[in-house]
């Protein structure tokens, strides 16, 4: 009983690829990357006008003045005994705030950054930001003062920090 819906022939399988999807594709990939990239590099491109050329020969060229060294950052170490700046030992918070309203006159950049101890209190740390604050700096950073050794781990008398 043969139907005549059923034909032998369509039960083959086909052993060829079918390109065709991958083709089309390839062509929409390919027609998105070559409507995009002009407009990508003409925003990446920065052209000297001639105009701008032509205003800077005409300048008169003079050498540039000798910039003043860099200042040093200024740090300030908070320990359980006081305060250390550079090489100055502070017990006292009012001769420290004395210190640091003059260095902070003469400085052009007003940043510093606080260095407290491991076992110094979360109190303590806040009272010397908002005092180094009110001295005139402009913003101050904490940093992290705990050393590691060679093998880049924290050593065991440092990692533990009674709080308090």
């Amino acid at each position: 009983m043969s139907s005549p819906f059923h034909q032998a022939e369509e039960a083959r399988e086909i052993s060829e690829v079918n390109v065709v999807p991958l083709a089309d594709v390839s062509l929409v990939l390919l027609i998105i990357l070559l409507v995009l990239s002009p407009m990508m590099t003409q925003s990446m491109l920065k052209v000297k006008t001639a105009a701008k050329q032509e205003r800077l020969e005409s300048e008169d060229l003079t050498p540039p003045e000798p910039q003043k060294p860099a200042e040093v950052v200024l740090v300030v170490a908070l320990g359980p005994t006081g305060l250390v700046v550079g090489n100055q030992f502070f017990s006292d918070t009012d001769r420290f705030a004395i210190f640091m309203r003059q260095e902070l006159a003469r400085r052009t950049d007003r940043k510093v950054f606080l260095a407290p101890g491991p076992e110094i209190a979360h109190g303590m740390v806040v009272r010397t930001l908002e005092l180094i604050k009110s001295c005139g700096a402009e913003s101050v950073a904490l940093v992290q003062t705990i050393a590691e050794d060679e093998d880049g781990e924290i050593p065991a008398s440092q990692a533990t920090a009674s709080p308090g």
